[in-house]
């Protein structure tokens, strides 16, 4: 059985300390107070490194990851392109064209009728909130 488990059993019971466990709850309590509070001040440093609009606003858990996974991609860009404007746009261009081009060369040996149909991409654009943000500046 687990060490954090304790057995349902009554027998034996009687001569456990009532204050043993009452410590070792108030012990338990306080790793998860260090806990909780290590997870926040990490979250509290990672929101300080994301830019935001306004600089001031406080994001929750959620809107932090998902952001700092956006702003990793957006400076992966950065660095891919070597274009700081607005690199993002760069990547999306680049990969539709190989998307076109391997459309092309799929339908090249079929049928002409479906060749001159537009290639729509089953997939949303995706729209970087770090380009966005420099576009409104």
């Amino acid at each position: 059985m687990s060490r954090n488990r304790r057995s349902t059993s009554t027998s034996g019971e009687s001569g456990k300390d009532p204050a043993l466990s009452f410590d070792q709850r108030l012990q338990a309590n306080a790793r998860e107070r260090y806990r909780t509070h290590s997870v926040n001040s990490a979250f509290n440093n990672l929101r300080q490194l994301i830019p935001t609009e306004p600089h001031n606003r406080k994001l929750s858990k959620i809107e932090t990851l998902r952001l700092a996974k956006s702003y990793i991609s957006h400076l992966i860009a950065v660095l891919v392109t070597g274009n700081s404007q607005r690199p993002c746009v760069d990547t999306i261009n680049q990969r539709q064209e190989v998307e076109e081009d391997e459309a092309t060369s799929i339908n090249h040996g079929q049928d002409d009728s479906d060749a001159s149909s537009p290639i729509s991409s089953p997939y949303r654009q995706s729209i970087c909130t770090f380009c966005v943000t420099f576009d409104k500046c």
